[in-house]
């Protein structure tokens, strides 16, 4: 058992050192490949149809987003579902199908969506969609577990065709966040 050791600690000695070497060369003296210049033509326009293929490390549970809270599916859901707003690749809240939005007080918050969205089948995104999704994803028949996410809302109301308004049960600063959840809004 003693030389299996002291063999198993030489090899990683031996390994250490190679990295360290290579680590400790000078190849200052290579000169970088000169790769060509794309052309001053600009790229194709993006088509629609096609297919996207992402690489998760487990099968997808529930293409429905509130029908599971794995993150494989999330990852996946993320590519077809679009909710109020998103976080950019620096966390920050930026808008999405709301095109603005403002707090009117601690309970209040009014919602801008844009017009000119529409679902595939054609059906235009509006306040009455929004209200439909938060409906859904809180109503206990549907038992998601995504509602914990949204318990906070008491009331959601359209104002107007794009113009939403929710009305949380107590003060809740996380709200917005909790809409960039691709579980909700």
């Amino acid at each position: 058992m003693r030389k299996f050791t002291q063999r198993i600690v030489g090899g990683a000695v031996v390994l250490s050192l190679a990295g360290a070497l290579a680590a400790c060369t000078d190849d200052s003296d290579v000169e970088p490949e000169d790769v060509p210049a794309g052309d001053d033509e600009g790229e194709e326009a993006a088509a629609d149809g096609g297919n996207i293929v992402i690489a998760v490390d487990s099968d997808v549970v529930d293409l429905d987003p509130h029908g599971s809270n794995d993150t494989s599916s999330t990852h996946v859901r993320t590519n077809i579902y679009e909710g109020l707003v998103e976080h950019d690749a620096d966390m920050e809240l930026q808008p999405a199908l709301a095109e603005d939005w403002e707090q009117i007080d601690e309970y209040t918050w009014e919602f801008y969506l844009t017009e000119d969205a529409e679902f595939t089948d054609g059906t235009p995104f509006n306040a009455d969609a929004v209200i439909a999704t938060l409906e859904r994803v809180t109503d206990p028949e549907e038992a998601s577990p995504r509602a914990f996410m949204y318990d906070m809302i008491e009331e959601v109301n359209a104002l107007d065709d794009y113009t939403v308004e929710i009305v949380t049960e107590y003060p809740f600063a996380p709200l917005l966040a909790h809409l960039a959840h691709d579980g909700g809004g």
